[in-house]
């Protein structure tokens, strides 16, 4: 019973991916609300373009600095201060709802700075992973925490819609503040008994010490730049079908408040592309999948860009989820377990600025091509990332098979 349930046999792994299980509901559902929110007020792609840009923002400015960090404190003390952070300050934008004088601007500065201290966050949860699990499950292990995520992205947004059509944004920005108090216990659980805190003494000391030491590892792995290519590549695509979800649900004649179920559809395909994937990548097929993935999302760009009816363009979403659940736990397993401790906190960091820190940039550009020439316009557009993502991957894997030495140790110059 024990090796069917995987990770899920380690007690503290599953604490740690139910707290972020929950958040991430909120998160989600705090992500399509307030999408909703402005695109009612303002009836704009661009301020919508404009809200993700503010939301996705942070990553740009703080994945280093949580990456630092993460290597240097104790991870779960992070955590557990940003998410505090995170729930007084979405408990304001509640509070600003219920009294009706929350607008557009109060929803744009508490997504930057929930991102903000998600960012900081991010890296520490990342980081711990593998002190939870057995190494032999962390690929695994990383698969199973893409699911959450995907489960959340599902879930929120379909909680969005019944929050939109029953209750309005203020019950949906109260219960996404309660959601943050899931992390926080997790974290307490660990803390409680005494897993996954700081770093190795030796990798503090090297965090400390050789603030440029991951440029210098950086340059000495350069497979690692076409992971991060793939990452980006991958990514920006599921941030442009979000961001334009209010756009393409209200272009087909169906209400704003159905943006949930769009974005829904999108999680579902990540889901069974997450399950799906599995046994091949046990079985070793882990490389092809990431290249069959990013394919997927080229031709889901295209479905959702000429369907002539929302269950069509839903399908479309779907093909794009699945592509993103093929490629991006394969691209992210091969950092996990390819680095040292001694760098995991500021490389995942890294990796971090690739996966979350394009999307202010897709969120915007899809935006502003939406708006001036229609969401079809803005989906055919990203259909240029699959070629981009396909050669970057490939090249990471003629890399990886040619590594033959070792990478010099942190702070040394290359």
């Amino acid at each position: 019973m024990r090796s069917r349930l995987g990770p899920f046999a380690q007690t503290a792994f599953s604490v740690y991916w139910t707290g972020g299980l929950v958040s991430n509901i909120g998160t989600w559902l705090q992500n399509v609300v307030a999408s909703v929110f402005v695109y009612d007020r303002t009836g704009s792609a661009l301020a919508v373009g404009l809200l993700n840009f503010a939301s996705w923002a942070p990553m740009l400015l703080f994945s280093v600095s949580g990456g630092q960090i993460s290597d240097r404190f104790d991870r779960r003390i992070i955590v557990i201060v940003t998410q505090l952070v995170s729930l007084v300050v979405s408990a304001g934008l509640a509070v600003l709802a219920i009294s009706g004088n929350a607008n557009e601007y109060h929803v744009a500065i508490t997504a930057f700075l929930l991102q903000t201290s998600w960012t900081i966050a991010k890296p520490s949860m990342t980081a711990m992973l593998p002190s939870l699990v057995e190494r032999e499950q962390l690929t695994e292990a990383v698969g199973l925490n893409t699911l959450q995520f995907q489960i959340a992205q599902l879930a929120g947004p379909v909680l969005a819609t019944v929050l939109l059509t029953t209750s309005g944004y203020a019950w949906a920005f109260a219960i996404n503040a309660a959601s943050f108090a899931a992390p926080i216990l997790s974290m307490a659980y660990l803390y409680a008994r005494g897993i996954g805190g700081r770093a190795s003494p030796s990798a503090r000391r090297l965090a400390a010490a050789a603030a440029t030491g991951i440029v210098d590892y950086v340059r000495s792995q350069p497979w690692i730049a076409g992971v991060m290519v793939g990452v980006i590549s991958t990514s920006a695509v599921a941030e442009m079908i979000r961001t334009l979800s209010p756009i393409i649900v209200t272009h087909l004649g169906a209400p704003s408040s159905d943006a949930g179920v769009f974005v829904a559809a999108q999680s579902a395909g990540m889901i069974i592309g997450i399950l799906t994937a599995i046994p091949f990548a046990r079985r070793g097929s882990a490389r092809a999948l990431a290249s069959t993935g990013l394919a997927f999302q080229l031709v889901g760009l295209v479905v959702v860009g000429t369907a002539p009816t929302l269950l069509l363009a839903g399908a479309g979403g779907g093909l794009v989820g699945a592509g993103f659940s093929f490629c991006f736990p394969v691209l992210t397993g091969v950092l996990q377990t390819e680095v040292p401790d001694a760098v995991r906190g500021r490389l995942l960091a890294l990796h971090q600025m690739a996966h979350l820190g394009n999307r202010p940039f897709a969120a915007l550009a899809a935006g502003a091509i939406a708006a001036a020439f229609g969401p079809a316009a803005a989906c055919l557009a990203g259909t240029v990332l699959a070629p981009i993502g396909l050669i970057a991957v490939r090249s990471a894997w003629r890399g990886l098979d040619r590594e033959v030495l070792p990478a010099p140790a942190m702070g040394e110059s290359v």
